[in-house]
């Protein structure tokens, strides 16, 4: 069977101080039947000219331009429009891809025809490519993806690739409150409709954190609107809706609306939904487990870190009850993973 055809779609935007090294990694890759569909969204630095010098070395370089600049939605929207490939697969231009990335996720696209999505482990850098704390993969099969969507991100989202029929059936850019939040939206959509997801544990991507991006200068609206969107999410998987404060201690953002009581009750929720998971799927108990426990670690730092003075006293407490759970060892190693020093 010959390799499916992959497209890339890469967005770029004022990128020219890292566009070079993400496309080159592209080209690199092992699985060569794909293009790279780079879309300059309306550059006015070095980023035209970087693309045609490496269009004109290889053929499977293929830019379009939009006119003006259109925001990354509307740009992978286009991408996703234009792709020629089978499988489409993200990647942002400030982000370096490993060799193997793109053959790993193929040929477990090709392997797993109840996945339609799979994303990869990330290796964390700032601006100047410094190692920055890992991030653990949560799930990596179907039924702990659903269990993490109901509070979090199931996938890394310039990670992913996937089958462009399920891109193109769920386009990027929802309602009103996915502003900011249009990955995780989009997500929630797919699962809802019955597509499976799935990770590759190993870092196969090189994601830079970036304090300019859109995520650190829209945290507010972000925050709000993704609290709202897993809300909606996790009333149409299970019929459940927990009130907005304990909404937000699921979801792990607790800011000053959360009261110790909205603590306890959110962490209840994290056990009900648990549990509910444990018995729709069973064959993935030890990922949903992990998660949880996961969830667990990130909301009492969280309360213990940034919440209010009465939050802060509960979550001793609250910690202790959860102590056999947070003594597992995937939970002390995520532990000390994020007590480590930067």
């Amino acid at each position: 069977m010959s390799a499916p055809l992959v497209s890339v779609v890469l967005p770029c935007h004022e990128a020219e101080e890292t566009l070079a090294a993400a496309l080159d990694s592209l080209l690199g890759q092992t699985h060569r039947e794909l293009e790279v569909l780079a879309i300059d969204d309306g550059s006015a630095d070095a980023t035209p000219r970087i693309l045609a010098e490496r269009a004109a070395r290889d053929e499977r370089v293929r830019i379009l331009r939009n006119a003006e600049n259109l925001g990354v939605i509307r740009t992978l929207n286009r991408g996703v429009a234009e792709a020629r490939g089978e499988i489409v697969a993200r990647m942002d231009a400030d982000d370096v891809a490993m060799p193997r990335r793109i053959e790993r996720q193929a040929e477990l696209l090709a392997r797993r025809p109840e996945v339609g999505v799979v994303g990869t482990g990330v290796e964390p850098v700032d601006r100047r490519g410094r190692r920055l704390r890992p991030r653990p993969v949560l799930c990596t099969g179907p039924g702990g993806a659903r269990f993490v969507a109901t509070f979090a991100i199931p996938v890394m989202h310039p990670t992913i690739a996937a089958r462009t029929v399920v891109m193109r059936a769920n386009p990027y850019g929802g309602p009103a409150e996915s502003l900011h939040t249009e990955d995780y939206e989009m997500f929630a959509r797919m699962l809802e409709a019955g597509v499976g997801f799935a990770n590759l544990e190993q870092p196969l991507m090189r994601v830079r954190s970036d304090p300019s991006s859109v995520s650190a200068r829209f945290e507010r609206i972000q925050v709000d609107n993704f609290v709202l969107c897993a809300a909606r999410h996790l009333e149409r998987t299970l019929g459940v809706r927990p009130d907005p404060a304990s909404q937000r201690v699921l979801v792990n953002r607790i800011d000053a609306t959360v009261g110790p009581g909205d603590l306890r009750e959110g962490l209840r929720w994290l056990d009900r939904i648990e549990a509910e998971f444990l018995r729709r799927e069973p064959g993935s108990a030890a990922e949903i487990r992990r998660a949880a426990d996961l969830q667990r670690v990130d909301v009492l730092v969280q309360a213990a870190l940034k919440g209010a003075p009465a939050v802060r006293l509960a979550a001793s407490p609250l910690a202790l009850r959860h102590g056999r759970r947070l003594l597992s060892p995937a939970a002390r190693a995520y532990l000390a993973g994020k007590l480590r020093p930067r």
